[in-house]
């Protein structure tokens, strides 16, 4: 069974955000909250069913997610961490 921890990355697999990158900002049953710091920022996260994103495990940002989201600048540093999980993503 996966493990979905805040903090992991996610990309959306269907619906009109298909391909999109978002940050797990919370977890209750069979829904996430995602982030992505522009759209969708941490005050209002976009609820999505488990099976409709892919998860990307990022262990870094899960041990930080706690001083990311209690920042007053949370969003701003959402938007960096999912800038460079997407260029690391597209240097592999």
């Amino acid at each position: 069974m996966l493990e979905y921890k805040l903090g992991y990355f996610a990309t959306s697999l269907c619906g009109h955000d298909k391909g999109r990158l978002y940050m797990i900002v919370e977890e209750e049953g069979e829904m996430v909250g995602l982030c992505d710091g522009v759209r969708r920022c941490l005050a209002n996260p976009k609820k999505k069913k488990k099976k409709h994103i892919q998860m990307m495990r990022s262990e870094e940002t899960a041990q930080a997610f706690l001083s990311i989201v209690e920042s007053k600048e949370a969003d701003s540093l959402i938007r960096n961490a999912l800038r460079a999980a997407k260029e690391q993503k597209e240097q592999n």
